[in-house]
C-alpha cells in the first residue's frame, strides 16, 4: 500500500520530471490510496495546463476522461474527505501547511502507509510528523 498525492498522479498524464516514475507506479501492482480529493485535483491540474497554454483543450479533456475511468476501475482506494477532515485539520495547523495536502498525509498515517509526493516543501514539513513521506524518483533535485 502507498499513498500518492495528486502532484504525483498527474505526472502520469504529462511529460515532465518524474513522469516515468509516476506512470510506473500507476501501472504497477502496488495498492494505491488517496483521499477523494485526488479526483478533482488531478483533473484540475490538467485543466490548468490548458489555461497556461501547455495542453490543447481536447487533449486535456481526453486525459481527464482516462483519469476518471481509471478511478472508476479502482486505480486508487479512495477515502471520503469528510472522514479525514478532523485529522487533516489538526495536521494542517501543526504543520502550517495547506489542508488539501494534509488530507493525503491523514490517509497515510491512518493506513500506516508510505506517502509519495513531488512537492519538496510538503515533504520537508511532513517528515517531522510522519517519517514515511518521500519524494517521487526524479523529483529529488527540484
Amino acid at each position: 500500500m502507498m499513498v500518492l498525492d495528486a502532484n504525483v498522479a498527474v505526472k502520469a498524464y504529462l511529460v515532465e520530471t518524474g513522469s516515468e516514475a509516476a506512470t510506473e507506479l500507476l501501472a504497477g501492482p502496488t495498492k494505491l490510496l488517496a483521499p477523494e480529493l485526488i479526483r478533482t485535483e488531478v483533473a484540475g491540474a490538467l485543466c490548468r495546463r490548458v489555461r497556461m497554454g501547455e495542453l490543447e483543450a481536447g487533449d486535456a479533456e481526453d486525459r481527464c476522461h482516462h483519469w476518471l475511468v481509471e478511478l472508476e476501475k479502482g486505480l486508487f482506494r479512495l477515502t471520503p474527505d469528510r472522514e479525514l477532515l478532523p485529522e487533516a485539520i489538526a495536521l494542517s495547523t501543526k504543520l502550517r501547511h495547506p489542508l488539501q495536502d494534509c488530507l493525503y498525509l491523514a490517509v497515510a498515517i491512518r493506513s500506516n502507509a508510505p506517502l509519495l509526493t513531488a512537492d519538496r516543501p510538503f515533504r520537508d514539513r511532513a517528515r517531522p510528523f510522519y517519517k514515511k513521506v518521500s519524494l517521487l524518483k526524479g523529483c529529488e533535485q527540484n
